[in-house]
C-alpha cells in the first residue's frame, strides 16, 4: 500500500507541473493525501505557519503582477498554480528527505563512479528541512519589520539576499559535516602535506585510548633521549557526555581549552563545537618546538585540519624543519582514507589502537623504528 501511495505521490507531482489548472488542482489533492498517508509528521513540518504564509505571499505577488499585465483572470490562474506547485513540491521533498537514506544514496552513486553527484544529492536532501526552517524564520522576521504591504514589497530584494545567505551557510555546514564522516569529494583541494620521514597514523574507535597511547609513546621516547614536539587532545566530560576538548603541550604539560560544545546552529566548521583561539595558539607553540632529531606528535588531525585550517599551518611549518626523526598523527577511523590521500609521504604505517590494546605505544615506537 505504501508503495502505491509513493507512486501516486510521484505521479501527482508530475501532474502539478503541467500547465492545466484543473489537472493541477486535482493532482495537488492526491499529492497531499498520499504524502499524509506516507508520513504525517513530514507534512506537518513542511507546512508550518511561516512557510505557508511565505507561499501565500509569493502566490499573491505573482497573481498581482500577472493580473496587471494580462488581466485578473489570468492573474488568479497563475497565482493559484504557483501556490499549488510550492505546496506539493515542498511536501513531496519533506517526505522524500525522511524516506531516503543519504548514506545509501552515496554508496549507490559510488558504485557507478559518481561519488560527487551522490554526495550532492544526499546533502541536498539533508539540508532541505533546515532551509525550510530558515525560510520560515526569515519570513517571520520580514513580516514583523514591514509596516505595511508596500513596505514588505520594497524589502523583498533584501529578503532574497538573506535567504541566499542562509542557504549558502547551510550548504557549507553540510559539506563540512560530510567531511566529518570521511567524505571529501566536496572539500576544496589543498596542497599535499609533504612528509619525508616515517609517518605513523594512529587510529581507533572513540574512547579507545588513542591519546593515552601517544602520551605513553612521548614518555617512552623522552626516556630514551628522543625529543618530542607536539600535543595531545582529551575530552572534557560532564555526566558521561563529551562537552568539549582540551589541548596539552607534550613538552611543558601546559593546557588550554580547544573547543566547547554549543547549540547546533552555533557550531563552527560544521561541528557542534565552538573553537577557542587559545587552544590553537598552544598548538602552534607546541609544534614550534620542533627541531632536528625530534618526533612530531599531533593528536588529532581532524576535518578542520584536512580542510586546511586549525592546526594544519603549524603542522606544515613543523614538518618542514630539517632532520625530523618521525611523525605521529592521530585521526579517527572514518578520516584515515582522507588523511592518507592528503599525505605526500614516502612511508606511512597505520596502527589501530582498538586492535593493539595496551601494546599500542610499543607498536607505534616500533613502526617509527626508534628504540628506547
Amino acid at each position: 500500500m505504501r508503495r502505491f501511495a509513493g507512486l501516486l505521490l510521484f505521479a501527482a507531482v508530475a501532474a502539478v507541473l503541467t500547465g492545466d489548472p484543473r489537472l493541477a488542482a486535482g493532482a495537488a489533492v492526491v499529492a497531499l493525501a498520499s504524502a499524509w498517508f506516507l508520513d504525517p509528521p513530514a507534512v506537518r513540518a513542511a507546512l508550518r505557519v511561516g512557510v505557508a504564509l511565505a507561499f501565500l505571499f509569493a502566490a499573491a505577488v505573482t497573481a498581482a503582477v500577472v493580473a496587471w499585465a494580462a488581466g485578473p483572470g489570468r492573474g488568479l490562474e497563475i497565482g493559484g498554480m504557483v501556490l499549488l506547485r510550492l505546496l506539493v513540491l515542498t511536501v513531496a521533498a519533506a517526505v522524500l528527505v525522511r524516506a531516503v537514506d543519504a548514506e545509501s544514496l552515496l554508496r549507490a552513486a559510488e558504485r557507478v563512479g559518481m561519488e560527487r553527484l551522490g554526495l550532492v544529492l544526499g546533502l541536498s536532501l539533508n539540508a532541505l528541512p533546515r532551509i525550510a526552517e530558515a525560510s520560515g524564520e526569515v519570513w517571520a522576521a520580514h513580516s514583523l519589520r514591514g509596516r505595511d504591504l508596500f513596505d514588505r514589497l520594497r524589502r523583498l530584494p533584501g529578503l532574497g539576499e538573506v535567504l541566499l545567505a542562509h542557504t549558502a551557510r547551510i550548504a557549507e555546514e553540510a559539506a563540512a559535516a560530510a567531511s566529518l564522516r570521511g567524505h571529501s569529494a566536496l572539500t576544496r583541494p589543498h596542497a599535499p602535506l609533504s612528509v619525508a620521514v616515517r609517518t605513523v597514523v594512529v587510529t581507533g574507535p572513540p574512547d579507545s585510548g588513542k591519546s593515552v597511547a601517544v602520551s605513553c609513546l612521548a614518555a617512552r621516547l623522552e626516556e630514551g633521549g628522543v625529543p618530542v614536539a607536539g600535543f595531545v587532545q582529551h575530552g572534557n566530560r560532564e555526566g558521561g557526555r563529551k562537552m568539549g576538548f582540551r589541548i596539552r603541550d607534550l613538552t611543558t604539560g601546559e593546557e588550554a581549552v580547544l573547543a566547547e560544545k554549543v547549540e547546533r546552529e552555533k557550531g563552527e566548521f560544521g561541528t557542534r563545537f565552538r573553537f577557542d583561539e587559545a587552544g590553537f595558539r598552544l598548538g602552534r607553540t607546541a609544534l614550534a618546538r620542533c627541531e632536528s632529531g625530534c618526533v612530531v606528535i599531533v593528536d588529532e588531525v581532524g576535518p578542520v585540519e584536512l580542510r586546511g585550517a586549525g592546526h594544519m599551518p603549524a603542522m606544515r611549518r613543523a614538518l618542514a624543519v630539517p632532520g625530523v626523526a618521525g611523525v605521529v598523527m592521530v585521526v579517527r577511523r572514518a578520516l584515515v582514507p582522507s588523511l592518507l590521500a592528503a599525505l605526500d609521504a614516502s612511508d606511512a604505517v597505520v596502527v589501530d589502537v582498538g586492535e593493539a590494546g595496551d601494546a599500542a605505544a610499543a607498536m607505534i615506537a616500533e613502526a617509527l623504528a626508534i628504540k628506547r
